[in-house]
């Protein structure tokens, strides 16, 4: 029987060889850096063309409209320069109609590297797999001579993993020339988004994504021509290397490792910043496609699993087969498979086992978790959770944190109510992002907001690094009073228009909490902001002796409080938040601003203004001063070589309080982590 075994095996493995001879060096010529495959194949794509120009004239038009909108609801809607906006709108509205020329001259770019690819003259490349076969089958039948059905049985597998690897990457190669298809046919809809500040970040992300797209073009030609060259050295040598060392083993291992890292190449790509289309489902993605049609066939068998439904355990809900059916979900088996210890929460035994190597062949082949899968780990206590980590972790983050899908994450680690990642801004900047489930862990002490997963669990995040800030949202307040504007004025800076004057806001997730008089403001996502007390507003006192009268007529409705007979006022202080006036008998009263200035030391009276601000008021005593005498800002001296100096009538205060530093700025390298609720 061993005669027919083998000619079996010599069928299936000349059968492999024979088809991969047939695609062999065809796909390179064929594709190029030009469209003309893609009209070839898809005339439809070519003759839609306008309609996707005139769709992107309308949402062009519809975002401009909307933008010019906003635009009357001044400051507070920190809408764009409608000049600025239609200018920009009238520029890439002709960038639409020119979409497709400017497209293919960035391909005839492309081509020059491409082409240069191509010429390159390598004589090992005149290959046929047919003698790959042959030479495995000989280094097999030396390596295992004593048994022939192991060596049968080792050919057929190496075979077969060599060509389906092979086949993998002619898909991949095939993908990548498509996907640079349908942004040529589609660029118009990038261009559409490009006038508006608001949508710009996506038509930058997008010629990201194309400039990306053709470097994979390029690269399709670098790993193809590799490998053939590998296919034929190999043949020439048997696998030996220059130095006499090597084996069939060793190059057919390093040619399967070749030919996967040139299937995913484009996450390495992603993975370093690059916008590049992750192609290729792999394997794993199709073994669930087949096992979801398999079990859509035994529909019928489930059907008949409803008789036991009346004899089921009880206290389950629907029968036994009904549980079987729920637990039976594939993407459960992609997160058993790579999550690190924990509970697996999908099914056991022999079927769970089989699941969970699936899952794991579908993670490496760029698989993503559901929000389901990740809430199971996530939302779980830490001794029963387990970890997620790794690309996949990076990749599916955004399916259960809405407010980071898109972004561009790294080093992501999902375990029992905590959630790490590091997010790359379109500028290379890297920010640390925490993650606390609210029902886990305490309110955090530092800046901090709250943010919903897709189950509806509260989370509270915190932001290290480079624009940490920006990922606490933009602020929305509900709690503010009625007559209350606000206008962005700065980084993690508003400026607010309240009933009781003009006053700054900071945020906490960019300031430190100031010494000066303030309310705590908390947005609709929960971060604080520091509202500082509005300053006092100081009535125009005018200079000269003949404006006394005035000055205390103006001084009385302004501290009606105040009970002591005033000569004079000298409001020069008032842009610093504070006053003086002079009594009768010489003495003399200065007012601090209490939202300026802290309490002074000595003593003091607090004063109430006509519009109920505090005023601090420090009394002293008359003095008489000797002060030189200037001319033309240069000191006068007397016949004795002094300087002449006059008796000026001044008044002498015990203390000066000090004045409110600004809030500094926030250390955003350090934030101090929430501490887990005890269970």
């Amino acid at each position: 029987m061993g005669w027919i075994f083998e000619g079996i095996v010599d069928w299936v493995a000349s059968t492999v060889t024979d088809l991969m001879d047939a695609v062999s060096g065809m796909f390179l010529n064929a594709l190029g850096t030009d469209m003309f495959v893609m009209e070839s194949y898809f005339p439809f794509v070519a003759k839609a063309f306008t309609v996707m120009q005139y769709i992107a004239w309308t949402i062009l038009f519809l975002i401009t409209v909307w933008q010019l909108f906003r635009s009357l609801g001044g400051p507070i809607t920190e809408a764009e320069n409608p000049w600025s906006l239609i200018l920009r709108s009238c520029l890439f509205a002709v960038l639409i109609w020119f979409a497709k020329p400017i497209f293919l001259y960035v391909l005839e770019i492309a081509r020059a590297p491409y082409t240069a690819l191509m010429d390159i003259s390598n004589g090992n490349e005149t290959f046929t797999f047919a003698g790959v076969e042959n030479v495995i089958k000989n280094g097999v039948t030396n390596f295992v001579s004593t048994v022939s059905v192991v060596g049968e049985i080792l050919v057929l597998i190496l075979m077969i993993s060599l060509g389906w690897n092979y086949f993998k990457l002619l898909l991949e190669v095939v993908e990548r020339y498509v996907v640079v298809g349908v942004l040529c046919y589609t660029s118009p809809l990038a261009y559409s988004m490009g006038a508006s500040k608001a949508t710009g970040q996506v038509f930058k992300s997008w010629c990201r994504m194309v400039g990306s797209q053709l470097l994979l073009l390029v690269m399709n030609v670098w790993f193809l021509r590799a490998f053939n060259s590998s296919v034929g050295y190999y043949v020439a040598n048997g696998g030996v290397l220059a130095n006499g060392k090597g084996s069939v083993f060793l190059w057919l291992f390093c040619a399967i490792a070749f030919l996967k890292t040139a299937q995913r190449f484009d996450s390495y790509l992603s993975s370093i910043g690059l916008n590049v289309a992750q192609t290729g489902s792999g394997l794993g993605m199709e073994l669930l496609v087949a096992t979801r049609v398999l079990t859509s066939a035994g529909g019928g068998f489930m059907k008949a699993g409803r008789a036991f439904a009346g004899a089921g355990v009880a206290g389950v809900s629907g029968g036994f087969m009904a549980g079987l059916a729920n637990k039976f979900s594939g993407n459960s088996y992609v997160r058993d498979a790579v999550t690190q210890g924990g509970q697996k929460m999908g099914m056991g035994g022999s079927i769970g086992f089989f699941g969970r190597m699936v899952g794991g062949v579908a993670a490496r082949n760029g698989a993503t978790l559901n929000s389901n899968s990740i809430s199971s780990v996530a939302t779980k206590p830490p001794k029963v959770s387990g970890k997620i980590g790794g690309e996949i972790a990076d990749r599916s983050l955004g399916n259960y944190m809405p407010h980071l899908q898109g972004q561009n994450l790294t080093g992501t680690e999902i375990s029992g109510g905590k959630i790490t990642t590091n997010a790359i801004g379109a500028d290379g900047k890297q920010t640390a992002l925490g993650l606390f489930n609210a029902e886990q862990f305490e309110k955090p002490q530092g800046p901090h907001s709250i943010v919903s997963a897709t189950d509806g669990s509260q989370w509270y995040q915190m932001a290290t690094g480079a624009n940490a800030g920006e990922y606490h949202g933009a602020p929305t307040f509900s709690s503010i009073s009625d007559g209350t504007t606000l206008q962005n004025v700065g980084e993690g800076e508003i400026s607010a228009n309240t009933p009781n004057g003009e006053s700054r806001w900071y945020s906490s997730a960019y300031y430190n909490e100031p010494d000066a008089p303030h309310t705590v403001m908390q947005t609709d996502n929960g971060l604080d902001w520091y509202a500082m007390q509005p300053h006092a507003t100081i009535p125009a006192f005018e200079s000269g002796a003949d404006a006394n009268e005035y000055n205390q007529a103006q001084f009385g409705n302004f501290m009606p409080s105040y009970e002591q007979s005033v000569v004079s006022v000298d409001g020069s202080g008032s842009q610093y938040g504070h006053f003086e006036v002079r009594h009768e008998d010489g003495s003399g009263t200065a007012f601090y601003d209490s939202s300026q200035y802290a309490a002074p030391r000595g003593d003091y009276q607090v004063y109430e203004d006509a519009s109920g601000n505090s005023w601090y008021g420090i009394h002293g005593n008359a003095s008489v001063e000797r002060r030189p005498v200037y001319e033309n800002g240069e000191a006068v001296y007397g016949a004795d070589g002094n300087v002449k100096t006059v008796s000026v009538e001044t008044v002498r205060y015990n203390s000066t309080p000090s004045r409110y530093a600004e809030p500094t700025k926030r250390n955003m390298d350090n934030v101090e982590q929430p501490r887990r609720k005890r269970e």
